[in-house]
């Protein structure tokens, strides 16, 4: 696994590749070869050899793609960081925040804001019920 603790603000030191890293860098290079095969279809035949020979070189020594899976993994880590905030928020500002003022606008209240606002009374509801053994097994 990448040594995180190792990032430290922009300088990129990325310790303890695995072997199981490497090969998976090796087996992503090799996948990714067979796709270009599919998509340009007149130099199929090279792409399927290169990737045949990452194949070979994967299955044999994975250690070879250490290098590879550095920037790989790497790459991986910066995408990861920036995507997830960026995906994250155009969600909330495209879907949650409409269907938030929606709600608004149609008067619902879920959560019982009004009723609670209004008076000392507690807005939960009781629920006096026996749990029994089937309740369990079959939460849903």
């Amino acid at each position: 696994m990448i040594d995180t603790e190792a990032h430290t603000g922009t300088d990129l030191r990325y310790k303890n590749i695995t072997r199981d890293q490497a090969k998976d860098t090796g087996m992503a290079l090799v996948l990714i070869f067979f796709i270009l095969a599919q998509f340009i279809p007149d130099k199929a035949k090279i792409f399927q050899v290169i990737a045949i020979i990452i194949l070979i070189i994967n299955m044999v020594s994975p250690v070879l793609y250490k290098p590879a899976a550095w920037l790989w993994f790497g790459f991986a880590h910066i995408l990861g960081t920036f995507v997830s905030k960026v995906l994250l928020t155009i969600i909330f500002i495209f879907l949650v925040t409409p269907v938030g003022l929606l709600r608004s606008l149609l008067g619902k209240d879920t959560l019982l804001l009004k009723k609670w606002k209004k008076d000392d009374s507690s807005v939960f509801q009781v629920r006096n019920h026996a749990f029994r053994r089937e309740d369990v097994e079959k939460p849903y």
